[in-house]
């Protein structure tokens, strides 16, 4: 999820991502034996950790997630995180503008949205007061979106036309077996 926002948004390249996941996960603490995890801790932590890469980027961190494209982008870039009132039903989160999508997070927000592992990060609230979702993270709806992302190809670029290539940098669990 956060590689598909280095490579397709921010254009990083390989090692520039590697270095960039590598300065974050050092900065968050995942160790249990110290009496457990600070999950709010590592929450405040993430969102600053992403908030900085994406300044460092020139890219401010309140841009949202579907905002005006810089001329250099060329990726469309889909992201999906589980709902916790519906974890099979992942929400997806696009770079790119779409009818009938009500929320509209920042490029930080559909972030920590999508690494919300419940273990980890306290779950992340998206939207107007009254109509507010609460997203725990894309492993347990979206651990592997191929089909999710060739529907949605389907929808952007029309069902006739042939997908070219799909990158998905995810485990390969088809799905979550119980929860």
């Amino acid at each position: 999820r956060l590689v598909a926002i280095m490579f397709g948004h921010l254009r990083m390249n390989v090692d520039e991502a590697i270095e960039e996941l590598l300065n974050i996960t050092d900065l968050l603490y995942f160790d249990e034996s110290t009496g457990g995890i600070d999950r709010e801790k590592n929450s405040t932590i993430l969102r600053q950790a992403l908030e900085d890469m994406l300044q460092a980027r020139g890219v401010g961190p309140e841009t949202k997630m579907n905002g005006p494209s810089s001329s250099t982008q060329t990726s469309k870039i889909a992201l999906f995180a589980a709902a916790s009132t519906n974890v099979t039903h992942p929400h997806v989160f696009r770079t790119y503008p779409f009818r009938g999508s009500p929320l509209t997070p920042t490029i930080v927000e559909a972030l920590c949205a999508t690494m919300a592992i419940q273990s980890h990060f306290l779950p992340v609230k998206l939207g107007s007061r009254r109509a507010q979702e609460s997203f725990i993270g894309g492993a347990l709806g979206a651990n592997n979106p191929t089909r999710l992302l060739l529907e949605e190809a389907g929808k952007v670029f029309g069902k006739e036309r042939r997908v070219a290539q799909i990158i998905s940098l995810g485990c390969g669990l088809p799905r979550v077996l119980s929860v």
